[in-house]
């Protein structure tokens, strides 16, 4: 049975790369792609086993993904929360990790393949091992 993930991500190109990344060329999981944020709340109740969050959003100059996140934190703690950001910054990082998501990735030419390594993980119940939490 596939695993519902959930992307939210206001770069449509991004949003549509990633959906066909995980629908069709893993085939592991089920997408369904938010370009607001606030889109994804209404739609909760469908159980994402996870959710992949952006950073940035253009329309949401008050509000980051940091926001979002403490939302999902505060009234959903059993979903998982992937932080997936342009945003190389240490001090957001710890934030976002300490707030309780499983990770945080910085877009890259290797983001994709970080992504699916950390929702297979989940998946599959497994924690990263402490070479990967300290150099992943």
């Amino acid at each position: 049975m596939k695993k519902l993930v959930f992307i939210v991500e206001d770069n449509p190109i991004e949003q549509k790369l990633l959906q066909v990344h995980f629908e069709e060329m893993l085939g592991n999981y089920k997408v369904r792609a938010f370009a607001n944020p606030d889109e994804l709340f209404d739609h909760i109740h469908e159980k994402p086993f996870a959710i992949v969050l952006d950073h940035f959003f253009v329309d949401k100059k008050e509000k980051t993904g940091l926001h979002y996140l403490k939302d999902l934190r505060k009234n959903y703690k059993s979903i998982a929360v992937i932080y997936y950001t342009s945003l190389e910054d240490e001090k957001v990082k710890s934030e976002v990790l300490a707030l309780g998501a499983k990770d945080y990735i910085i877009k890259n030419s290797a983001s994709l393949v970080r992504l699916r390594t950390a929702l297979d993980l989940l998946h599959v119940g497994k924690k990263k091992s402490i070479f990967e939490r300290v150099f992943g």
